[in-house]
């Protein structure tokens, strides 16, 4: 080689050290991103920088509504990954889509409890036998967890399920008797105790299910793997972040979810015990195991769900990545 042969390839390969690697700027959908309380990581990500540390540029949280909705934000996007109700990327995946299913985002379902009016005579779930219980909709995870827990609870064929159209259209026909119970969150749960009586939490009948995940499409996670991977480290360290930091997660939520911090600070505490609230991204057989069990229940399988087909690991830190 010449010495000025050399020079030149010398001289190209410094250039090349000092070209940036691609950088990303895009658009991310998180389903009910700012309103349940599971989405948390995305924010304190988006809050705190960690998205540009990996160097991409998150121009916007979309907060899709759920289901089908996030769904095609998501695949319109130039950063087809998104966070969605596992129910949704089941069906999705049904239906033809190019989905796949690459991390766990939430493996608890939070506070969501069935209340009754406190006039009325449903002081706990055995009395519901032969009344109305509202769910937002059809299909939906409140549809899913009010057949669980009826089934749990040996109520199955014998209380009316009824689609209220969500949170609130349920409590407006709980206060005109058109149900007796309807399904409540936070902060309303918790800041005005004594509008409702709380039936059951539907925690303490389903402790662990696999209700909300990540997917991209198999194209980009093969394209692209890489960024899959930094996607799940940016929500893996939300969740670390949340953990070893409450206070300024408490202020970020807060923030985002346009809530009085004195208000938050009441009731947000007990999120932190929550185990799989905010997943670190492994997938838990048996939480897994009660998703398939409430997706037969609403009629969206004929069968246990067969997760290898609709999961990869691949993605996940290695010590995530156990066996289905």
């Amino acid at each position: 080689m010449s010495i000025r042969h050399f020079g030149f390839s010398t001289a190209l390969a410094a250039l090349l050290l000092f070209i940036p690697s691609r950088s990303w700027t895009a658009e991310l959908v998180v389903s009910q991103y700012g309103r349940v309380t599971a989405t948390l990581p995305w924010a304190v990500a988006s809050e705190k920088g960690f998205f540009a540390d990996e160097g991409i540029k998150i121009d916007k949280i979309i907060s899709g509504g759920g289901g089908g909705t996030t769904l095609r934000n998501m695949l319109a996007s130039d950063l087809p990954y998104g966070e969605v109700a596992t129910s949704a990327a089941l069906a999705a995946i049904r239906s033809g889509l190019d989905i796949v299913v690459v991390n766990t985002a939430s493996d608890h379902i939070g506070e969501i409890a069935l209340v009754a009016n406190p006039k009325g005579n449903v002081h706990k779930v055995q009395d519901l036998a032969g009344k109305k219980a509202g769910f937002t909709g059809p299909k939906s995870t409140s549809e899913l967890l009010l057949r669980l827990a009826l089934k749990e609870a040996g109520l199955t064929g014998k209380v009316e399920p009824v689609a209220t159209g969500g949170f609130g259209g349920g409590l407006t026909l709980l206060d005109s008797g058109g149900i007796d119970a309807a399904p409540l969150i936070d902060p309303i749960l918790t800041l005005q105790p004594d509008r409702y009586r709380v039936i059951f939490h539907f925690a303490d009948l389903i402790p662990r299910m696999t209700w909300l995940v990540g997917v991209t499409t198999r194209k980009f996670a093969q394209e692209h793997p890489d960024m899959v991977r930094k996607l799940i480290a940016i929500h893996r360290r939300g969740v670390d972040y949340i953990h070893a930091q409450h206070d300024e997660a408490i202020a970020i939520y807060a923030k985002i979810w346009q809530q009085e911090a004195k208000d938050v600070a009441t009731y947000f505490p007990k999120y932190f015990g929550y185990e799989g609230e905010w997943s670190l991204g492994g997938f838990d057989k048996e939480a897994l195991g009660k998703m398939s069990d409430g997706l037969q229940l609403i009629g969206d399988s004929n069968g246990p769900i067969d997760w290898k087909a609709v999961i990869d690991t691949r993605f996940l830190p290695k010590d995530l990545q156990n066996r289905l």
